[in-house]
């Protein structure tokens, strides 16, 4: 039996970029190494509330990254990715951050990993925390929407739905029909608590990792990467089910000391609550006669950051869905996709209830490598004509907030 790492660790990374990586001869056979591309040009129109009646119009790179990776002696297998998302997207005074040089580019990914048998890795790093494949696991360059519907993930600590952590992955039973990630990772750790003018709790005062796992049903088909896509134009149909969970005891913080939610208390004497995150979602996406395509996918996630003393519920507590339908013919493909998420009925504080709905085209010149977008996008709430209204803004009316009308223009291409 071949011991190979390249099946589930190097093509699995690259996969999430839905490029075909460039081999870089290397002039020894134990080691293999591939470059990989990403770039994603945006024109955002937000249309004014003003007299004026016209678009507030934003161009800027979407995303900017490059990725090494490939394997050693055929069972190791390491990668690494370098992204600098929004660059020169406008700030909200309307000078573009590459002036302001306010958003740097980052590592987003480093990872090395160890496939002893075929189908089971081993993998440490900076690494995709468990999720649904319609939330962080949406691969950046393989939707056929433009945005995934990233916006209603709230885990309590992240960069890029990523953090540092071990797993193990792999696949289970006859023809790929489990596929599996369980492993520990960094979460949410300050554990001391501070005073003065803005006093802070202790957060997970033992310092225990945020655990988490996933588990996917193939039920037509497989997908190997740890991005995956909505539609995949290789003639295969997939069809694939999965559930999720995310659990961090006294570690129910919103990326911050000063926005936890507690079982008792406030500020450096409050006891936080615990973080725990699960759902499940369900895909489809079938290959048609004559060159055409069908998808569908929606999930639903359940966030809980308890409810915190002295207040009914917590803004991050609630249920998220979302859902979208894409039918392409040809090269061109025809969508609808949408999300919502809303905090427990009677909750105190929603200020991060959010809804969008998008619909538009997606012409896919090459694959899903290179492709241009046109889309309607509809947020809630939001700020109409605000060059930073890429998310929705946190507004306490929540769903009956205003909203963002926007016309979305994107051109990519991976290699």
């Amino acid at each position: 039996m071949k011991r190979t790492a390249f099946a589930l660790g190097l093509a699995a990374l690259f996969a999430s970029t839905s490029a075909s990586a460039i081999k870089v001869p290397t002039g020894n056979t134990d080691y293999d190494l591939n470059v990989s591309v990403l770039l994603q040009a945006r024109y955002e129109g937000t249309f004014e509330a003003t007299t004026e009646r016209t678009m507030d119009s934003d161009l800027f790179m979407r995303r900017a990254r490059i990725a090494v990776g490939g394997t050693a002696f055929k069972v190791f297998s390491y990668f690494i990715q370098y992204d600098n998302s929004q660059l020169g997207k406008r700030t909200a005074n309307g000078l573009a951050n590459i002036g302001a040089a306010t958003n740097p580019g980052f590592v987003q990914d480093a990872i090395i990993g160890w496939t002893p048998i075929p189908d089971f890795t081993i993998e440490a790093g900076l690494i995709l925390q468990p999720s649904l494949r319609t939330l962080a696991y949406s691969s950046s360059g393989g939707q056929v929407q433009i945005e995934a519907p990233i916006d209603i993930i709230f885990d309590n600590l992240s960069r890029g739905f990523r953090e540092m952590g071990a797993e193990v992955r792999g696949f289970l039973g006859p023809i790929h029909l489990i596929h599996y990630r369980l492993g520990i990772w960094e979460g949410f750790h300050d554990t001391t608590a501070t005073t003065g003018a803005a006093p802070g709790p202790t957060v997970n005062p033992g310092g225990k990792p945020m655990i988490g796992g996933h588990v996917r049903v193939n039920l037509i088909g497989d997908e190997t990467g740890y991005g995956l896509n909505q539609m995949y134009l290789d003639g295969k149909t997939r069809a694939s089910v999965g559930g999720v969970i995310q659990y961090q005891p006294r570690a129910a913080c919103a990326q911050a000391v000063t926005a936890c939610s507690f079982s008792s208390g406030t500020g450096a004497t409050g006891v936080v609550n615990d973080y725990k995150m699960y759902g499940g979602d369900a895909f489809l996406n079938v290959a048609m006669p004559g060159d055409l395509e069908f998808a569908a996918s929606a999930s639903i996630v359940r966030w809980d950051y308890g409810s915190s003393a002295g207040q009914s519920g917590f803004n991050r507590t609630g249920l998220g869905y979302t859902g979208e339908v894409d039918l392409r013919v040809g090269p061109i493909a025809t969508y609808v996709g949408a999300y919502r998420y809303a905090a427990d009925s009677g909750a105190t504080s929603k200020t991060v209830d959010r809804r969008k709905v998008a619909a538009g085209l997606c012409f896919f010149l090459k694959g899903q490598q290179d492709k241009v977008n046109v889309e309607w996008t509809n947020i809630t709430p939001g700020t109409p004509g605000n060059p930073g209204a890429i998310a929705p803004v946190a507004n306490a009316t929540g769903l009956v907030g205003p909203t963002t009308n926007a016309i979305w223009v994107q051109g990519q291409a991976a290699f």
